[in-house]
């Protein structure tokens, strides 16, 4: 009998326990929205730091102009937000890879093709490459890092994105 309880015990809190784990990751946004809302903005931090030393101390001449956005910019300044812009872009390898994400104009992100996945990896790689360059808190690093950056754009967008039309459309499929 004490046999059964036991079993019967654990059987419950293994129920339990696979019941209380988190549900799949779902997708939010389209990828031009998280292009736009995460990538594009961290890149830009990233090419910013080739030309303006985050090392340098900050202006805090408008610091209290403007919105929310104007205030709360100077929370992480200097290399550590080359650091946080570095590792958006690896992990954003992971958001752009999510299943049942969708291209701006409704089509499925083509997670299943090789090149997306060599695309996903070149963009991580190039994350943690910024990323090992500012905590180095080398420009001259982040300068090469940014190389990087760019090609794994320029390679992702060449196949899924870049169209010369007006207005451009994302084709996300080719």
């Amino acid at each position: 009998m004490r046999v059964l309880s036991l079993v019967v015990s654990m059987m419950l809190v293994a129920g339990t326990a696979a019941a209380q784990q988190d549900p799949p990751p779902e997708a939010t946004g389209d990828l031009a929205e998280v292009m736009r809302g995460i990538l594009f903005p961290n890149s830009n931090i990233l090419f910013d730091a080739q030309s303006t030393d985050p090392g340098a101390p900050p202006d805090e001449s408008n610091a209290n102009e403007g919105g929310a956005s104007a205030r709360f910019a100077g929370v992480y300044t200097g290399w550590e937000s080359v650091e946080n812009a570095a590792i958006a872009l690896a992990e954003s390898a992971n958001l752009i890879t999510l299943p049942g994400r969708t291209c701006e104009n409704g089509r499925p992100v083509p997670i299943d093709q090789d090149n997306w996945a060599e695309f996903t990896r070149g963009l991580r790689e190039a994350g943690e490459i910024a990323y090992r360059a500012a905590l180095n808190k080398s420009q001259d690093e982040v300068i090469d890092a940014t190389n990087y950056v760019a090609e794994a754009c320029s390679n992702c967008h060449g196949v899924y994105r870049d169209s010369y039309s007006d207005p451009p459309k994302e084709r996300c499929v080719p």
